[in-house]
């Protein structure tokens, strides 16, 4: 196949549809048929077939790495004994194959194209990944205590605590808030619920999206406790001296507390960021809006430049002053720094790879002041400092600390107040200190409300206060 420009830019955003046409017979064609991608070998691309009331209904997704990356249309099924074709209109490219058991032999033929061989192989398994939420179809399942990464795990869950896991997960798996991959809840520091989706499981590291700003935000604390950074109000050019024009106009008030609060005055430029070949000299480099400390703007480029301090003070590239200084503290021993590193360094903004229960540590550090269980891993001040309300946002209500944001979640007529690492498509850690809780979500929500889970916890999130039962 030719076509690997289309098909990327249809996993960027297509929508899913599905065609149909009536039939009275059964389909020998039912079930998920498996592609291969034209190029990246860790992707296939699936056709699914269903009847429903006499009609047929055709899907089309892909998979990166055996999991669900994206949807796109199908159209214009048709069969004859045992030929098939069908459209994938995204692609400009018309399928037909000649059905033997457990196999399609055929091809596409794409406007411009010569006809491109293609066998499609039928993988029923597969739509334990796509179609269901959850195979087990339980209302709940206790979690599961491993002694491996030092999570405790409750023995007993009240009647409240079932109450608000039972109306979660029965909304989870119904689709209420779209592909949602993992729900986790600690309360009082030990694991309630450990539920997966969508054929993951607890040993399948996860993409958390902007929730690694929050742990950079952690990396930079771990700095300045050990004596490399000495305070937050320190000017970026005294840490980088040789990029002269940061001693100049604007560019001389930046501090690493600017950095940390998003208000550096920098132009975000994100798209440009990112494609740039040295992230870090661009986003030192950027133009400046406007006065330092004068206005909130999310920029994944300030997160950049703190990965480059931790460099500069340290002389470790963050994702190893990271496993020093805070997984194996936490023991966190599955993780992925490796998307998008540029000489050695890790992108800060936001490609972090954990697992979700990894991801309770994170939160549960933060609720317990800079504690993991018994281990003192950040001190006290930095985590108070760090999440306390330093700026508005510009999403009204939101506040903002030092790369982690700060709600307040209406719940059973009473505001609680939440410390939030925010990653795109439903990656994110709630801590409730109130109620002595920490959520972990994990998702791909990147075609749906990104933050609907979030008005799930706040409908039932009253039922975890202890005060209120």
């Amino acid at each position: 196949m030719k076509r690997s420009n289309q098909i990327f830019c249809i996993i960027a955003g297509v929508i899913f549809l599905s065609c149909s046409c009536s039939r009275n017979n059964p389909l020998p064609f039912s079930g998920f048929w498996e592609g291969p991608h034209p190029i990246d070998c860790s992707m296939n691309f699936y056709i699914e077939v269903a009847e429903e009331n006499d009609s047929i209904y055709c899907s089309g997704y892909w998979t990166k790495n055996g999991f669900y990356e994206a949807s796109f249309v199908v159209d214009s099924f048709k069969f004859s004994k045992d030929t098939i074709t069908f459209r994938i209109p995204g692609w400009g490219c018309t399928y037909t194959g000649l059905f033997s058991k457990n196999t399609i032999k055929g091809g596409f033929a794409c406007i411009g194209e010569p006809f491109d061989t293609v066998p499609l192989v039928r993988n029923h398994h597969i739509r334990n990944y796509l179609s269901f939420p959850d195979k087990k179809n339980t209302s709940l399942i206790h979690p599961v205590k491993n002694p491996d990464d030092g999570l405790q795990v409750s023995e007993e869950i009240s009647t409240k605590e079932t109450e608000f896991l039972v109306k979660m997960l029965t909304e989870i798996r119904s689709g209420t808030y779209g592909r949602i991959n993992s729900f986790l809840v600690a309360k009082d520091n030990k694991l309630i619920c450990d539920e997966y989706f969508f054929g993951y499981t607890a040993k399948d590291p996860h993409p958390i999206e902007s929730c690694t700003k929050s742990i950079t935000s952690l990396l930079v604390g771990i700095a300045k406790d050990n004596g490399l950074i000495n305070s937050t109000e320190i000017p970026i050019y005294q840490i980088f001296p040789e990029y002269n024009h940061l001693k100049k106009g604007l560019y001389n008030e930046i501090t690493l507390k600017h950095l940390l609060c998003m208000n550096s005055g920098y132009n975000p430029q994100n798209d440009e960021l990112f494609r740039s070949d040295n992230r870090i000299k661009f986003a030192l480099e950027r133009g400046i809006l406007d006065k330092p400390g004068s206005s909130f703007r999310y920029d994944g480029g300030n997160t950049e430049i703190l990965g480059a301090v931790i460099k500069a003070t340290s002389g470790a590239f963050a994702d190893d002053y990271a496993k020093k200084y805070l997984f194996d503290p936490l023991n966190i021993k599955n993780f992925d720094w490796e998307i998008a590193k540029q000489e050695g360094y890790p992108s800060m903004a936001g490609s972090l790879h954990l697992l979700p229960r990894d991801m309770i540590k994170i939160g549960l550090l933060i609720l317990n002041k800079g504690k993991f269980y018994n281990k003192q891993v950040i001190s006290e001040k930095w985590i108070n400092e760090s999440t306390a309300i330093h700026t508005d946002t510009h999403i009204p209500g939101d506040k903002y600390g030092y790369q982690w944001w700060r709600l307040e979640l209406e719940s059973g007529e009473k505001r609680y107040k939440v410390i939030w690492a925010n990653g795109w498509g439903s990656q994110f850690i709630y801590i409730i200190p109130e109620v002595n809780v920490v959520i972990v979500t994990t998702g791909h929500n990147y075609e749906f409300d990104s933050w609907a889970i979030t008005e799930g916890i706040k409908k039932y999130l009253y039922l975890l206060d202890s005060n209120k039962m």
